[in-house]
């Protein structure tokens, strides 16, 4: 699996940095380096039996303990860079002349590093299965028509409901989202982690989803690990109109606002049809203000297509504060917030929901975005 190889490479880290050091009996520090490789290999735990990376076989409760370990796993891996990297500026100024007895592998200090990963840890598991606050932000449109200011899109992401977030979770999503009043929801892909013979009855509360305009939304990567065409089947009969590289025109008092969505990435490994802008776009009025819904960020990199203002999600806000580079690179560059590329605006979601397999938020709270238009 291609995530054992690094899960293996921070445990081996951890164990050389923040383990060997510790003056403790010999096999009090042997079932501690266990312990962490026992951590390290979750992803082969999720995946006994009948379960699969996506749909691990463990229970809810099993589940949030091994994300709460593995977040606190890599957790104490960064903060071990950081404190290796001061020992190595130590060394430098011992050869420098400067004099220092300091060390940073004494037992207090590596003990306190491990207690504050594991707080962290239990923390960031809470963060990322929540129910998400509201965050609101104002998006400036250059040519939005008079009729649309002041118009309210609630935009969820990356709900993965499955063995962690369920029909109660979503219940309060949706009771979240309606009191907002909004115009328009938008939800940008990633809506489950499971087949819809197994996960269509958690997902019913998305039917009281209310908005004036419509309820939109689009595939992301992991329908298409969780059968594909029932979803776009299923998710339509729970009255949310899916995009599928084609748009919708609504009226507000004579003025157009036109959405369009596309497919993602996803097909490319699955063989279904890709992402197409043109065709998304085809048959549309070129004055028209634009949204675009896509879920990988990066979809319209080398897209010449006119849009106005595109929304995605996918990246998760990165999960964890210091994953922000790894993520950025992945994504164009992208990972939460908003961005402005050339004309365009890109607004990234942070996600209202986690996949099950990396259940962490730290610094990087999960969302149900209110945008209103200006």
């Amino acid at each position: 699996m291609i995530l054992l190889f690094p899960s293996l490479c921070v445990a081996l880290y951890v164990s050389l940095s923040g383990v060997f050091p510790l003056r403790i009996s010999r096999w009090i520090k042997l079932a501690y380096v266990l312990l962490v490789f026992l951590i390290a290999l979750k992803y082969q735990f999720y995946t006994m039996g009948s379960g699969t990376f996506l749909q691990p076989s463990v229970s809810r409760s099993v589940l949030l303990v091994f994300e709460a370990l593995y977040g606190a796993l890599v957790i104490f891996a960064f903060i071990l860079v950081i404190k290796d990297l001061s020992s190595l500026a130590l060394w430098f100024l011992k050869k420098w002349g400067v004099q220092t007895s300091f060390s940073l592998n004494r037992n207090p200090i590596l003990l306190t590093i491990a207690f504050v990963s594991f707080v962290a840890g239990v923390w960031g598991t809470w963060e990322s299965i929540r129910v998400p606050d509201v965050k609101r932000i104002t998006i400036n449109l250059k040519h939005l028509p008079q009729q649309w200011k002041g118009a309210k899109i609630v935009q969820l992401s990356d709900l993965h409901i499955g063995l962690v977030q369920g029909s109660e979770w979503l219940s309060e999503v949706v009771k979240r989202t309606n009191a907002l009043k909004p115009d328009l929801i938008l939800i940008t892909g990633d809506f489950v982690d499971g087949t819809v013979q197994r996960l269509l009855p958690q997902m019913q509360p998305l039917r009281g989803l209310k908005a004036t305009y419509g309820v939109y939304g689009i595939p992301g990567n992991h329908e298409y690990y969780s059968g594909y065409r029932s979803w776009m089947t299923a998710l339509s009969e729970l009255g949310v109109k899916m995009l599928e590289n084609e748009h919708a025109v609504v009226n507000k008092n004579g003025a157009d606002l036109v959405i369009g969505g596309t497919t993602d990435y996803g097909a490319y490994r699955m063989g279904g049809v890709v992402p197409n802008l043109r065709e998304t776009f085809n048959g549309t009025d070129l004055r028209a203000v634009r949204i675009l819904l896509t879920h990988q960020p990066k979809t319209t990199h080398q897209s010449t297509e006119r849009f106005d203002l595109q929304l995605s999600g996918h990246t998760h806000g990165g999960h964890m504060f210091f994953l922000h580079p790894l993520i950025a690179y992945f994504n164009d560059g992208m990972v939460r917030g908003l961005y402005q590329r050339g004309e365009r605006q890109i607004y990234v979601n942070s996600g209202a929901g986690l996949w099950n397999g990396f259940s962490q938020r730290i610094f990087v709270p999960s969302e149900i975005t209110e945008i209103t238009l200006q």
